[in-house]
């Protein structure tokens, strides 16, 4: 089995808190390193095809619930399930080129370490306070690095924690974001708290937002690094 992007794409489109521009996205594929020849229509699988290549339990038991609503498995599942159930590599919004993160326009650092996004950019240059993935159980993914944006939203809603709102996201590895906190999660700015997202201000939220939107996906970078403390 194998369930090819332009499935992904347009059941992620028919999803409110997965929609895309689709016609847009198509003109940044080869900034991202994608053959525009994968947005060719392809068939959706039947379970029968699914069944047929799981290997284990689990993995059948995912592919089962991502077929009966793909977009909404993709919202409340960990990158990794994701793979299991689609096998698909999230390498499509990796960044592995080193020219192209370091001629990119927007540079994103997520510094688990200490806690700080570093911008930089020709109109920011500047760092602000975090809060990425609480350990043990929620740490934030992909330390060492380099995505392209995926979706933005000014504002989503999560259906894996009851709706919580979250303001100005930008989607980067899977279901991991920047985005805003909450007011009375602001004061825990600086520390480890989330449930894998990197958290920002409402106000930093919103610049990061809009840079990367007046800049372009294509021209930014997103990069993880170091550890992450544990309270």
């Amino acid at each position: 089995m194998k369930l090819l992007i332009p499935f992904l794409l347009v059941s992620l489109n028919s999803y409110p808190c997965f929609s895309m521009d689709l016609a847009k996205y198509g003109t940044e594929l080869a900034a991202l390193g994608v053959s525009e020849s994968v947005m060719a229509p392809v068939a959706v699988p039947d379970a029968t095809t699914l069944q047929r290549s799981g290997t284990d339990e689990e993995v059948m038991s995912l592919q089962a619930e991502a077929l009966a609503d793909p977009a909404k498995f993709i919202d409340e599942h960990t990158p990794e399930e994701v793979d299991m159930a689609f096998e698909f590599q999230r390498t499509r919004f990796q960044v592995t080129d080193p020219i192209r993160i370091e001629k990119a326009i927007v540079r994103l650092t997520v510094d688990l370490t200490r806690q700080r996004l570093v911008v930089k950019s020709p109109t920011l240059n500047k760092e602000f306070k975090i809060s990425s993935g609480l350990l043990p159980d929620h740490g934030t993914p992909g330390s060492g690095k380099c995505y392209s944006p995926d979706t933005m939203e000014t504002m989503h809603y999560s259906s894996l924690y009851n709706n919580a709102p979250m303001p100005h996201t930008v989607f980067f590895n899977g279901n991991i974001a920047v985005h805003a906190t909450s007011a009375a999660n602001e004061a825990l700015l600086g520390q480890p708290a989330s449930h894998g997202c990197v958290r920002l201000s409402r106000v930093d939220a919103k610049t990061i937002f809009s840079l990367v939107s007046d800049n372009g996906k294509s021209n930014t970078a997103i990069c993880v690094q170091g550890v992450t403390p544990r309270k």
